[in-house]
């Protein structure tokens, strides 16, 4: 089961087909996912207009009754923003679940339909980590695809839209460091894929040694090859550690190159609110606002 040096890699298209296969019974969870999500980006996009409005009015003195008028609304949007947050990562989650056992599922009835070759060539213990581990390391795509990709291209346009109404000059830069952002990450997007195959591929070999072994206890007492199986062990222990060890450290490439990417754009956000609040064009809650929306882009 290991991955075919020459296998083509997989487009966009493909996986939108793979997600559409397995969400399209629960509609209505999508649904209920899609209805919270904008709920949840409004009151995201609401808050900073809040802060902004206290930290003007603060500064031109304004009476305290109005003050604590628009903290407690602030309190009251980033609690009510809590619960919808916590609804959102329900419906993700009991979409993910939902989904991942259909997929495993299909999977264990795909390999029971395969001919000897195949089961002879691998072992139960390798199968199950395949079917179950893999499957599992897709949960995320299930449970999050909807909510980290398109809601946040949904964050990311109702900010750089904000910004507009506001100044277009502070929402321009932001435009053009966010599409360059996104070019340097798509392609570093699979710097690190190659890695985490041959590491889930060391984790199955891993089980199915495992598996065979414990199942086969008492032979390898009567034959005194306990020696052998520890060896054996330790061996394809280190082997998935090297590469669990070489897939995070290519991980933390992509990572780091965000981390980068993100300061740059925080410094050109501040240097450019600075530039036009020395101006008088926008004053300082503004100025904190589109800092606060700067670094929800980072989110």
């Amino acid at each position: 089961m290991a991955p075919s040096p020459t296998q083509p890699a997989i487009g966009f298209r493909e996986y939108a087909r793979f997600l559409a296969r397995y969400m399209k019974p629960r509609m209505h969870l999508v649904l209920a996912l899609g209805v919270t999500l904008f709920i949840n980006i409004g009151l995201m996009l609401v808050n900073p207009q809040i802060l902004r409005s206290f930290i003007d009015l603060a500064m031109a003195g304004g009476a305290p009754s109005a003050l604590t008028r628009m903290a407690l609304t602030f309190i009251g949007v980033a609690v009510l923003q809590q619960l919808i947050g916590v609804l959102v990562v329900y419906v993700t989650e009991n979409l993910g679940w939902a989904s991942t056992n259909d997929l495993r599922l299909d999977l264990a009835r795909y390999c029971l339909g395969l001919d000897m070759s195949f089961h002879t060539s691998h072992t139960p213990g390798e199968m199950i980590e395949r079917i179950d581990g893999d499957v599992m390391a897709l949960s995320n795509f299930f449970s999050q695809f909807i909510l980290q990709v398109f809601g946040n291209m949904l964050l990311v346009v109702g900010i750089l839209g904000v910004l507009m109404l506001e100044d277009w000059r502070v929402s321009l830069s932001l435009t053009l460091f966010v599409v360059i952002t996104v070019v340097v990450l798509m392609r570093l997007a699979n710097v690190a894929v190659s890695s985490w195959e041959t590491e889930r591929q060391s984790s199955a070999n891993l089980y199915g040694f495992l598996e065979e072994r414990l199942s086969g206890t008492e032979d390898i007492r009567s034959n005194n090859a306990r020696d052998y199986v520890l060896n054996r062990f330790y061996e394809l222990t280190r082997t998935l550690m090297r590469k669990t060890i070489q897939a995070a450290l290519k991980m933390n490439i992509l990572l780091n190159t965000t981390w980068v990417l993100f300061a740059v754009g925080n410094a050109v956000a501040f240097l450019i609110s600075a530039a036009l609040f020395r101006s008088n064009i926008i004053t300082l809650g503004t100025v904190y606002m589109i800092m606060y929306y700067s670094n929800m882009l980072n989110w």
